[in-house]
């Protein structure tokens, strides 16, 4: 498998080795006392060693925004990895060779090791996904495959921000990205959520599927089905004359009674369920599981079409472009009229559904670059809506972001506020511990 090489990477992995020991010490709770939530903070590189003996392996779900290092140095979240924290341990790390790095390989150097940690906090089905933009997406996607193995790269969701554009670029740049990659992608479920943009008339909002499995072609030559006596109808009566001038085939009238067959009769068509279609008759017209695990049943129509039903446990329609989820400028706004400022918030409707792909009522949920914590607002949203017990972990390395942004927000959050409008928004409920991460 190809690597990548980078100014610094064996300095990082003798370092991986030597990160020592370190403990989480309480600084207050706020809310719910004993919910198992946590704002770490610290470093995270600490903080994730810290949280390892209690974690490892419990983590269902990693989402995490780090600095895209654009060469920005205007964000509250510095972009060009010059944060004084992240200087202070390359040069921990690496000495003065730390000052010949370029960006990216400041870049690299600072994600490899915390990726490594990631790795062992996450379940054995567990997911990762990292938002990311144009500056690096190609190095994170290498050291990803290295880390975490090219059989576990899952898909790139591309995420077009609904923000507004009106500027002077040649290109206006509406978009980032979303890499993610799943411990054992075979694992992964149907995502149970809709896109965003499928409108509420859409079939995908129904509650069965419906589709005929009369199916001509190459892949599907033509054979014969015995429809017996008492095979569900779509309607409640019904005649069907025998015929050879369209499929299906009919080789004499069917009569549909009290919505059932009345009498057996033999189809002939291409099928694109046949197998499926023969376990239902031979399970007494009961419903089988199809190879997607949903509940199908099949049905005669008036039209003599045979069609199949699948029942919906959940609907799911994900698309790999992502819209209809709101704004870093609108985010900004919702949390300047909670009485706080920080620039470039993810929405809190994208970290909401991101979360949704891949759920579990009482799952895990790690961050470990926190920012004003829009990975925990989402986690407690998704619990009010639905009455889960999902627990959030969170790891801020500024100080002054994690106190008056971050904590902030959450109290707010559980406890709630008014909007810009003056409305009420109701409180979550919940709480969480303050802790700080020391070596």
């Amino acid at each position: 498998m190809p690597t990548l090489h980078w100014r610094g990477k064996e300095a990082i992995i003798a370092h991986v080795a030597r990160v020592p020991d370190a403990s989480l010490l309480s600084d207050g709770s706020h809310g719910v006392a004993d919910s198992g939530n946590l704002l770490v903070e610290g470093d995270n590189l600490i903080a994730l060693k810290a949280l390892l003996p209690d974690y490892r392996g419990r983590v269902k779900c990693v989402y995490v925004d780090p600095p895209y290092n654009t060469g920005s140095e205007r964000w509250v979240y510095n972009d060009n990895v010059n944060a004084p924290a992240i200087q202070r341990w390359l040069a921990e790390v690496m000495g003065s060779a730390s000052a010949e790095l370029d960006r990216h390989d400041r870049w690299l150097c600072m994600m490899y090791p915390r990726l490594l940690l990631l790795r062992e906090l996450l379940r054995d089905d567990g997911v990762i996904m990292i938002s990311i933009d144009d500056s690096e997406l190609h190095h994170l996607r290498a050291v990803m495959d290295e880390v975490f193995g090219e059989s576990r790269y899952f898909t790139t969701l591309v995420w077009r921000s609904a923000g507004n554009f009106d500027n002077q670029a040649r290109i206006k740049h509406c978009h980032e990205y979303v890499l993610v990659y799943a411990m054992d992608p075979a694992r992964v479920a149907m995502p149970p959520v809709l896109d965003p943009a499928v409108g509420a008339r859409s079939k995908l909002r129904r509650a069965a599927i419906r589709n005929t499995i009369v199916k001509n072609g190459p892949k599907n030559p033509v054979s014969e089905v015995l429809l017996p006596a008492g095979f569900p109808a779509a309607v409640n009566s019904a005649r069907i004359a025998a015929r050879e001038d369209r499929w299906p085939r009919y080789a004499q009238d069917a009569h549909i009674v009290h919505g059932v067959l009345a009498h057996e009769v033999r189809v002939a068509s291409g099928w694109s369920s046949k197998s499926i279609l023969q376990a239902f008759i031979a399970n007494g017209f009961e419903a089988v599981t199809d190879s997607r695990g949903q509940a199908t049943r099949f049905e005669l129509t008036a039209s003599g079409a045979i069609e199949s039903v699948k029942e919906r446990r959940h609907a799911s329609h994900v698309l790999s472009v992502l819209g209809d989820l709101g704004s870093t400028q609108a985010q900004a706004a919702v949390l300047a009229a909670m009485g706080l400022h920080f620039s470039f918030p993810k929405p809190l409707a994208l970290v909401e559904y991101l979360l949704s792909l891949f759920d579990e009522r009482d799952a895990i949920v790690l961050d470990c670059f926190a920012g004003s914590g829009t990975t925990a607002h989402a986690v407690m949203a998704m619990n009010a809506r639905d009455g889960g017990q999902r627990r959030w972990l969170l790891v801020e390395m500024d100080g002054a972001i994690a106190r008056q942004v971050t904590a902030e927000r959450l109290r707010l959050a559980m406890a709630g506020y008014r909007d810009a409008r003056g409305a009420w928004v109701a409180g979550l409920g919940g709480g969480f511990q303050y802790c700080r991460a020391e070596r």
